[in-house]
């Protein structure tokens, strides 16, 4: 009976650790017991100005399943992830295909139209949480405001089918029941957003030109037959800017009664909304012969062509802000140009990943630095827009023909798949969309911003066995003097957590630093008592002129010692000449630069070099030419005797 308790027990121990050794190495074929790896964690600059952004970096290897990558930082003074803090909700029930209506802000609730359920919702913008909703159906344009009343008009289908008996309501803003309704009498659609001066509010049709009407009980005023718009109006100083499709044309009309003041044709418009900037109108044409698209500029007095941006321009309306104008184009590209000299200053690279590559619709929105702007595929972009580089990017769920709005700190954007929000900073604002102001403006100056939405989660799509370099870039509108530490997690499919090591770059402070950054021999094989040159790179990265005392070694024992005196974010290669007076061997070569008074970060003053140097006697170099004269003589000879028998046989 012992021994069958005692086999018995055995075997199970043996069985055990059998179960123990497969699931650990099942566990770590799928990736769930090695956490991923790093490497190369890199800052793009020690010291930023307020406004100025950084690029944090690293890299990443994992076994099979490498997954995201999230950037974290103790601004705060406790450590937040950043990634989480820029993505604020998402609302799925303002959704359709087609979807072109944006959502239009005020005091801290969106007003979104949503196509595939012939919807308009007052949504919180806090949350994204539903106020209230009334049915206006495929409502294709973005709600105008004015106190507490909104004013939408309703569409078509994404198709083209059209709406019976379109109305154009005038909605309670707080509860969302109809003030008033006006059908259009020919049965047209209601396409534009409806833009406000005085007593009058503006629509455009898709078949009967413009409609001026009593915002207070919805009566005709004036209408203006101009065939089909599709495009808003847009009002200044008691004139009303419109675009035609068909047929083609350009109209300034008098906003009191709708009489012509001018009338230009430099083709249709489709989409694109007209807007006013310091006395000019900006229009996307596109010629229905070679279909091209074209921007054009206008005097807005006497619609005397000032500049054409030819074969730029798409169905979106271009963003015209601080004397700049930016255009989508359908070259899947924006454009941005000086507008008043017509000089290009950058383009975008194409925003779009292969996938429905069409035009864009989307028009470009920006604050604090940043524009915004979705591709048709679905794509959100942040555009740097001093240089036209792509800081981050963020596939939504689904097509992309909204527009994004700005409120509250906050970016909002449309989607065929639901409504999003992207905290960028504390702050409020106003965000009069498209036509509901004076300047058809894509942005508000009202708004401070703390930072772009730049940390989005790297999704890494569960990449094994390769290294993966990710990049964040981080900016600040508002920190004027800052230390912020960052490290960046990354996870595996398995939710195993590696992250690297703290670093620290500073905000608009001064700051004392110094750095050797690299250390080249002219020969790593070197003969005793030979003298070779070494150079060592050192670096300034602090915001004063520094002097210090830069030390050579070869293992602990000093070579020689220089004075240096670098400027602020200069670099100096400064030449030391070693005589190798010691013994057979291998050596490591080190560089060491004295701290300087109150330096933030001593522990980059010391550079090992990457590989040792190898001394030899100096007898050996003539030792192996030796050799070398004597292994060819006896060669030659040999071939010599060779040849002889050769001839002999």
């Amino acid at each position: 009976m012992k021994n069958y308790v005692k086999k018995y027990l055995i075997f199970l121990s043996i069985a055990i650790l059998l179960v123990v050794f497969f699931t650990y190495v099942v566990l770590s074929a799928n990736g769930n017991i090695t956490p991923p790896l790093w490497r190369n964690q890199k800052q793009s600059a020690l010291v930023i100005s307020q406004g100025e952004y950084i690029s944090l970096q690293a890299e990443a290897i994992d076994d099979t399943s490498l997954s995201k990558a999230i950037l974290s930082t103790n601004e705060t003074g406790e450590w937040r992830n950043e990634t989480e803090y820029s993505l604020l909700w998402i609302q799925p029930k303002v959704y359709g295909f087609d979807n072109f209506g944006t959502a239009t802000y005020k005091d801290g609730v969106l007003y979104a139209p949503s196509k595939g359920d012939n919807q308009v919702y007052a949504v919180n913008s806090s949350n994204g949480e539903i106020i209230w909703n009334v049915t206006v159906r495929q409502c294709d344009a973005s709600p105008t405001i004015e106190e507490n009343v909104i004013y939408v008009g309703e569409c078509c289908g994404p198709y083209g089918e059209p709406t019976p008996f379109p109305r154009a309501l005038a909605l309670n803003r707080t509860t969302g029941e109809i003030i008033w309704q006006f059908i259009e009498p020919n049965n047209y659609t209601w396409v534009g957003s409806p833009a406000i001066y005085d007593d009058y509010i503006y629509y455009t049709t898709f078949g009967s030109g413009v409609y001026a009407l009593n915002k207070t009980n919805g009566s005709v005023i004036w209408h203006r037959d101009i065939g089909r718009v599709v495009c808003s109006v847009a009002h200044n100083n008691g004139v009303v800017f419109v675009s035609a499709y068909d047929p083609p044309g350009q109209y300034a009309l008098n906003a009191t009664t709708g009489e012509l003041i001018w009338q230009v044709n430099f083709g249709s418009s489709w989409d694109s909304s007209p807007v006013i900037y310091n006395g000019m109108i900006v229009q996307v044409v596109i010629d229905n012969v070679t279909k091209i698209w074209s921007t054009v500029v206008l005097n807005a007095a006497t619609g005397e062509l000032i500049r054409m941006f030819e074969g730029k321009g798409s169905p979106s309306t271009p963003l015209v802000h601080d004397g700049r104008i930016f255009i989508p184009s359908d070259d899947w590209r924006i454009w941005a140009y000086n507008l008043s000299t017509g000089e290009e200053l950058w383009h975008t690279t194409e925003l779009h990943d292969g996938t429905l590559q069409n035009y864009s619709y989307c028009s470009p929105a920006t604050s604090g630095g940043a524009i915004y702007f979705q591709a048709l595929n679905g794509t959100f972009y942040v555009i740097n827009e001093t240089d036209g580089t792509v800081l981050w990017s963020y596939r939504l769920y689904s097509y992309g023909f909204g527009s994004p709005s700005i409120g509250d700190g906050c970016v909002f954007i449309t989607n065929d798949g639901g409504l999003f929000a992207f905290k960028i900073g504390p702050g409020s604002g106003d965000w009069p969309m498209f036509c509901n102001n004076l300047l058809h403006r894509s942005h508000s100056d009202a708004i401070e911003y703390v930072r772009w939405p730049l940390t989005q989660p790297k999704d890494l799509g569960g990449i094994g066995n390769a290294w993966v370099p990710v990049k964040f870039v981080w900016c600040n509108k508002s920190i004027e003097s800052a230390a912020i530490a960052w490290r960046i997690y990354f996870f595996d499919n398995a939710e195993n957590v590696n992250a690297t090591n703290i670093k620290v770059f500073y905000v608009g402070m001064a700051i004392h630093n110094i750095a050797v950054t690299n250390i080249t021999c002219e020969k790593t094989l070197i003969e005793q008592n030979e003298t070779v040159t070494i150079n060592v790179t050192v670096i300034n990265n602090g915001n004063f002129t520094e002097t210090f005392e830069l030390t050579l070694y070869y293992d602990s024992v000093e070579i020689d010692i220089q004075t240096v005196t670098l400027n602020t974010s200069k670099s100096k290669v400064l030449t030391f000449r070693w005589n190798t007076t010691v013994t057979i061997g291998n050596y490591t070569l080190k560089a060491a630069a004295t701290p300087v008074p109150n330096e933030v970060n001593i522990e980059d003053n010391i550079f090992i070099s990457d590989y040792p140097v190898t001394v030899i006697s100096e007898l050996t170099t003539a030792m192996l030419l030796l050799i070398t004269i004597m292994i060819s003589s006896f060669v030659t000879v040999t071939l010599k005797l060779h040849r002889k028998q050769i001839k002999k046989n």
